[in-house]
């Protein structure tokens, strides 16, 4: 792919990813988010805060919701929990549907945001683990640590990957302590922790025990340290074979698009409460009394209602206002959803939103303030 090129279209996303091929014996993933400055690192690491009480948070979920935890969780299945329901985890979601990934790269399109990006991962079917591994349960468990942890260093010179050092290895005392929160997990683990392993970055496949797992076809990035438990591992860059740019200026039409092949909010997020959402967004219409409107914005709805898109400076001009008043009034506009930025950049462009209602009365309504939801 080019780099200058910016993904505006679903077919030319997919042709993209066609292009990419697909390698024997890989699994591929995605990770989509709305910023392609993002830093691939997990929540957890993006606050001092949360990487020092760490062990705390994890402890204070089960405490307060202990039938959320009950039937005896191991510490990975607690950080999916916690993960799902918004706590800071050593997790970094990925899905193997790259239409997910799109449609998280475009789910946030506001005025003056960043393009998106949608990021395509290659592994080895050997590596990525299932969620009762012996690796998962080790790196998971970094988790219960306290936050001086760090990964004790052998003086003696033997390979890492000898037979000695793991046993000298495993008699540190940080590790002796790990191991023992590894035992609740698996009770019959060995004592065999390799340094390797804690400074890993694990793709991990969870088991599908909830909807929203299921309906995202979701996986992970399983975090685990570099050196001290306050920073992350590293992730392998040969495991990343493609940075797609989505362009922010067409992510509502993106979005659009992912709508009607199914997906969208409703079917990613299957919670009652994001299903009514969802509804209540597709029906919304919005509508304005002509005369609730400031004095300027009836002349720039007069401009735009020939379905054209317009830059400020021509609604300034066309309007015969100032640049700034005609700026002030079309940011109004769009906070209340009556206008949309249709291109970015030295030429944004606008136009009126869908399903507005312009309702050309003269007489003043109590109960139609302004521009604003219609709601029973």
């Amino acid at each position: 792919m080019k780099p200058d090129l910016k993904i505006g279209a679903l077919s030319t996303f997919l042709k993209q990813l066609d292009d990419l091929g697909t390698g024997s014996k890989r699994l591929r993933y995605f990770r989509g988010h709305s910023n392609k400055n993002f830093d691939l690192k997990p929540s957890i690491f993006r606050n001092s805060g949360w990487i020092d009480n760490e062990a705390t948070m994890l402890k204070e979920l089960i405490l307060r919701c202990p039938n959320d935890f009950a039937g005896g969780l191991t510490t990975f299945q607690c950080l999916v929990k916690m993960q799902h329901y918004g706590l800071p985890t050593r997790l970094l979601d990925v899905t193997s549907n790259p239409l997910v990934a799109l449609y998280f790269a475009c789910e946030t399109h506001e005025e003056g945001d960043e393009d998106g990006e949608v990021i395509v991962f290659d592994y080895d079917v050997g590596v990525v683990k299932y969620f009762d591994s012996d690796t998962v349960s080790v790196v998971a468990n970094l988790s219960r640590r306290p936050t001086d942890f760090s990964v004790p260093v052998l003086s003696d010179g033997a390979p890492a990957d000898s037979e000695a050092a793991i046993n000298q290895f495993n008699e540190e005392e940080s590790i002796k302590l790990l191991l023992h929160d590894i035992g609740n997990d698996k009770p019959h683990f060995s004592p065999k922790v390799r340094r390797a392993d804690l400074e890993r970055v694990v793709c991990v496949k969870p088991m599908l025990d909830n909807p929203r797992i299921i309906r995202q076809e979701g996986a992970f990035l399983l975090f685990g340290c570099d050196k001290t438990k306050d920073q992350p591992a590293k992730l392998e860059d040969t495991t990343i074979v493609a940075k797609l740019t989505i362009n922010r200026s067409k992510k509502k039409k993106l979005l659009g698009e992912l709508h009607t092949v199914g997906v969208n909010r409703a079917t990613l997020f299957p919670e009652i409460e994001h299903v009514a959402k969802h509804i209540k967004q597709s029906y919304l219409a919005l509508s304005s009394a002509s005369s609730t409107l400031t004095p300027v914005q009836p002349s720039l709805f007069d401009l735009l209602r020939d379905g054209n898109e317009r830059s400020i400076h021509e609604l300034a001009r066309d309007a015969g206002i100032k640049v700034a008043t005609a700026s002030r009034a079309i940011s109004e506009l769009q906070r209340k959803g009556a206008v949309e930025l249709v291109s970015s950049g030295r030429d944004r462009r606008w136009k009126l939103a869908e399903k507005l209602e312009i309702v050309d009365g003269t007489k003043n309504n109590s109960n139609n303030a302004g521009l604003g939801e219609t709601d029973a």
